[in-house]
């Protein structure tokens, strides 16, 4: 849900000329890291107390088991990994400028605003995602992780294919995402407005 002062933000943001446009720093939301913190806890605690009971029921197959065993082991995996970005980050991680946009989770590198083919918003249930549809050649720079490799590509089959630039942040999905849009606009404005040096004529003789 967009609150009413990500709105005012916006509608001063969209008012403003494409070169005024400033540097924005993004960082954690603390209750939208607490809430995926106990949707993951919530999970690998279901998918952990299946697999024990299982154990003991006749009519399911060990596939089944392994499943609820590596969902523990992955959704506990994430689990820590929200745990401790609660207690380490306290910096910004997102930075959007008219050059690119840059999210230190993935890397270091900032995508240039050049190589972005689409800006799209993917939602699932109450999340709201940026995805970057991205040059082949750039989009391996920022594959990420091992788990943001996974997460990619269990997205994909659902539409949620490209550059990921996930949530938590204080910023909501959905004016992250038309904030992207507008730097994205003037950021390739810009790049095509500069007035290419034609070669001078050398003299004959």
């Amino acid at each position: 849900m967009v609150t009413p002062g990500c709105c005012k933000w916006l509608v001063a943001l969209k008012m403003s000329e494409g070169h005024n446009l400033p540097n924005l720093a993004i960082g954690y939301s603390l209750p939208r890291l607490f809430a995926l913190l106990a949707g993951g806890l919530l999970l690998t605690l279901l998918c952990a107390t299946l697999a024990i009971n299982w154990h003991y029921a006749r009519d399911v197959t060990t596939f089944q088991i392994a499943i609820c065993y590596l969902g523990a082991g992955f959704f506990g995996i994430a689990s820590c990994k929200v745990l401790w970005t609660l207690i380490s980050s306290r910096e910004p991680v997102v930075f959007v400028t008219r050059v690119g946009i840059r999210d230190t989770r993935i890397a270091d590198d900032t995508i240039s605003w050049r190589s972005v083919r689409d800006i799209s918003i993917f939602r699932y249930s109450s999340q709201k995602i940026v995805v970057l549809q991205v040059d082949p050649l750039v989009a391996a720079r920022f594959e990420g992780g091992f788990l943001k490799r996974v997460l990619t590509l269990l997205n994909k089959p659902i539409g949620a294919d490209g550059v990921l630039v996930a949530g938590g942040l204080t910023m909501d999905g959905e004016v992250l995402f038309e904030a992207c849009k507008q730097y994205w606009t003037a950021g390739r404005l810009g790049y095509t407005a500069r007035p290419e040096t034609e070669p001078q004529p050398e003299p004959v003789n």
